[in-house]
Order: structure tokens, then C-alpha cells, then sequence
């Protein structure tokens, strides 16, 4: 590169620093501090609302049933645990510690799940003994929280990411549904896990 490119070079990167310093500003205010309607904004994100209230429901003791289908249309196979699942943060999560079988094997696993009221989305995580990946979930829910619909991601062996489709259906005070649904290459259905939440008396 010579001497006259260099120069130019130089000249893009420090114009391009500039505007960009000069949008960072004005999107400050002019003492550099957050001001009052800014601070308020953020208050309003970081407080719990009516969503997080409709998650607060699900805290209790529950048993469990999964049934779980390698394909559609095969025989499910079946299996029973529990689970607890209780508030956090001061009701921004739920978090869900449960217990039971899969394959003949026992299984453990931890839950959390919340509502980012910044980004208007439902937000989790997901892990398993039988994995030590973590599953990060994300959706919506267009009935008020009676159906929540979110995608969980992961990365497979070979460092793929990997999609599940998980759907939660409240059923009523004291049942839920939670299903977790896997798509074949074709996009047909494939491998699905459904459990049962009945709370304890």
C-alpha cells in the first residue's frame, strides 16, 4: 500500500469515528447522565409486571407425566417425576427444579424462565443432567400468557446450532402443559416430549 492510500485510509477511519462519536452523544443528554424520562423508562423495564404475575401462578409442587414419541404416530413412552418450581428476583423469573426418568434413566433438571418487558419477549433457560449444553429459549405468547410459543436453541455435538420448538399451555390452575417438538431435515415432525404438570394437593 502506498504512502497516498495509507493517508486516505486514515482519513476514512478517523471521519468514520467521528460521525460515529457524534451519534453516540446525541443520544445522551447534554450532562452525560441519564436523564428523568430515560431513568423512568429503565425503572419501568426492570419492574415486574402483569406477565410475570400470570408466571408467579405456576409456583408450587407438581408431579409429572412424559410421554415421550420418536416419531408421529408411534406408541409414546412413558414416564413420572416431579417438579418444584418456585419465584426468583423478586418475581421477575420462575425456576423450575425437577426430577423423573427418560429412557430408564434418571434425569434431573433446572428451568428458568422469565419476561424481558424491554424486548416484549419471553426468555429462558433450559438445562438436563443428561446434557451439560444449555438451551436458550425466546417466544411470545398471543393470548396473554395461556399459550406460550418459543424457540430453544443449542449446539449439538459438532457445534451446530440446533432448534427446538417448545410450546407451554396452561390449562388451569392447577395443570400445565410443556411440549418440546424436534423438525427432520424434510421439515416434517420429528422426536416430540410432552409432560403434564398436576399440581400437588
Amino acid at each position: 500500500m502506498n504512502r497516498r492510500k495509507e493517508i486516505g485510509l486514515a482519513i476514512v477511519l478517523i471521519v468514520g469515528l467521528q460521525l460515529s462519536n457524534t451519534v453516540a452523544q446525541s443520544k445522551k443528554p447534554e450532562s452525560g447522565q441519564p436523564n428523568a424520562e430515560h431513568m423512568q423508562h429503565e425503572m419501568m423495564n426492570a419492574t415486574p409486571g402483569p406477565v410475570h404475575k400470570s408466571l408467579a401462578r405456576l409456583v408450587g409442587d407438581y408431579t409429572t407425566v412424559t410421554k415421550f414419541f420418536m416419531q408421529a404416530g408411534a406408541p409414546a413412552a412413558e414416564s413420572t417425576g416431579s417438579a418444584r418450581i418456585s419465584s426468583a428476583l423478586d418475581g421477575r423469573f420462575i425456576n423450575e427444579e425437577d426430577s423423573g426418568t427418560f429412557m430408564g434413566q434418571p434425569m434431573k433438571g433446572f428451568k428458568i424462565l422469565g419476561y424481558n418487558n424491554a424486548s416484549k419477549r419471553y426468555e429462558g433457560i433450559w438445562t438436563y443432567t443428561m446434557s451439560t449444553a444449555m438451551m436458550t429459549l425466546g417466544g411470545e405468547s398471543a393470548d396473554g400468557g395461556k399459550t406460550i410459543k418459543l424457540t430453544g436453541m443449542f449446539d449439538d455435538a459438532g457445534g451446530a446450532k440446533q432448534s427446538l420448538e417448545v410450546l407451554m399451555k396452561l390449562i388451569d390452575d392447577s395443570h400445565f402443559e410443556v411440549s418440546l417438538s424436534a423438525r427432520t431435515p424434510d421439515g416434517s415432525a420429528g422426536p416430540t416430549l410432552i409432560t403434564t404438570y398436576t399440581r400437588k394437593n
